[in-house]
């Protein structure tokens, strides 16, 4: 199964942080409503199409000088993809992810061990037999908060995939992560290694 919770709600990996306070910011054309789903495969060959899709990027803000203790997680929609100052569409594109080997300290059996991990390092784009390599760039402040405070501090920490199964079962995907604070695709059966979008 994909790294998703039934129901909406947050996922196990995301760590203390998420005991701050959320809030959520949408974006317009935040959710494909009708239409074909997009269809998410992963490392251990499944794939899982889901409905009524938003691409969610969620990040942290604090006070300028302040301490992140202070902060707060967001989230904005979007139909596109993010990186740095540029939204890309991808109706009818494929996103294709590749992964490192990097090491991670991980408490294993009450130990701090150091284990192998998959990490997201860049991005294919492929739309009408055209491939574009991206690298991964977290999005830009202006696009996460255009109306925002520019003295607040502002931190991308994941890109996730949200919709519906065809069954009905809400689904919330992480597809990559721009920090050590978040654990992304880990897993074979939770690496997202593409996302076919419809036109």
């Amino acid at each position: 199964m994909p790294n998703v919770r039934a129901g909406g709600g947050c996922r196990a990996r995301r760590g203390a942080l998420l005991l701050l306070a959320a809030g959520i910011a949408a974006g317009p054309g935040a959710a494909q409503e009708a239409g074909a789903p997009v269809v998410v495969r992963f490392a251990d060959g499944n794939t899982v199409p889901l409905r009524q899709w938003s691409l969610s990027y969620e990040y942290f803000t604090w006070p300028e000088g302040g301490s992140q203790v202070d902060g707060t997680a967001v989230r904005r929609t979007a139909p596109d993809l993010w990186v740095g100052r540029k939204a890309i569409p991808l109706g009818g594109a494929t996103l294709q992810i590749e992964y490192v080997t990097t090491e991670r300290e991980r408490d294993v059996d009450g130990e701090a061990r150091k284990v192998k991990v998959p990490q997201a390092r860049t991005i294919k784009l492929i739309r009408e037999g055209k491939t574009t390599q991206l690298k991964l760039e977290a999005p830009h402040r202006e696009l996460l908060a255009p109306d925002g405070d520019k003295k607040q501090m502002v931190t991308t920490r994941s890109l996730d995939l949200r919709g519906e199964s065809l069954t009905g079962t809400k689904m919330d995907i992480c597809v990559v992560s721009y920090t050590v604070l978040v654990e992304c695709g880990e897993r074979p059966e939770h690496q997202v290694v593409q996302i076919e979008f419809p036109q």
